[in-house]
């Protein structure tokens, strides 16, 4: 057997450091440390704020990512991104030009079930999109560590009954609880299938 030689390893260990570079389209499971505003740079988006969000990567979901901890921009056109008001969230974030930015309003809410895994409540936005409505997956009953309860006293009826409808949730009063669900891989796949199959991301 030949022995390989020494600059032929070295090539062999490069091409794999390659291979374990941080991906372009990264999804995981964040827990929040800071979500802070920042001044735009001159031909940034000018419609929209700008924030620097700061977050552990609890799990990997999709991709690589070298770190325990991860930094992206966030632009949103309402203010203050809605995924900051959780603290655990699945994330999708696209690199470009060595930094990452968030994939503009894509995250699902996390929580633990009582067997310790990580699930969302029914996400009736992503149900009812367009790419989605032949899709095979079914939200299901989910046993919640903790009741997975929402405010919606802001809600009007009919967007109740739009994003928060029974079976899935028990609305009382102004507040709807979740009953059905989903899990990472069903989560992940409806937003793969739905709007980032539309934006081209993620496939």
């Amino acid at each position: 057997m030949r022995h390989m030689s020494l600059s032929a390893l070295l090539l062999v260990l490069a091409q794999a450091s390659a291979g374990e570079e941080n991906s372009k389209y990264f999804a995981f499971v964040g827990e929040k440390i800071s979500v802070t505003p920042v001044l735009q740079g001159e031909g940034e988006r000018a419609f929209d704020e700008k924030f620097l969000a700061k977050y552990r990567v609890l799990e990997p979901y999709r991709g690589i990512y070298k770190g325990t901890e991860i930094e992206f921009t966030v632009f949103d056109h309402y203010g203050s991104p809605p995924f900051s008001e959780y603290q655990h969230v699945l994330l999708y974030v696209v690199r470009e030009e060595g930094k990452y930015h968030h994939s503009k309003y894509q995250y699902s809410p996390l929580y633990k079930t009582k067997r310790g895994q990580w699930a969302g409540p029914y996400a009736a936005h992503d149900y009812n999109h367009e790419y989605n409505k032949n899709t095979a997956i079914k939200p299901e009953i989910i046993d919640f560590q903790e009741p997975v309860v929402v405010d919606i006293s802001r809600f009007q009826p009919a967007e109740i009954d739009r994003w928060f409808p029974e079976p899935y949730f028990r609305v009382d009063g102004g507040k709807a609880t979740a009953i059905y669900g989903n899990y990472l891989r069903e989560l992940f796949l409806l937003k793969q299938n739905g709007v980032l199959k539309a934006r081209g991301d993620f496939q």
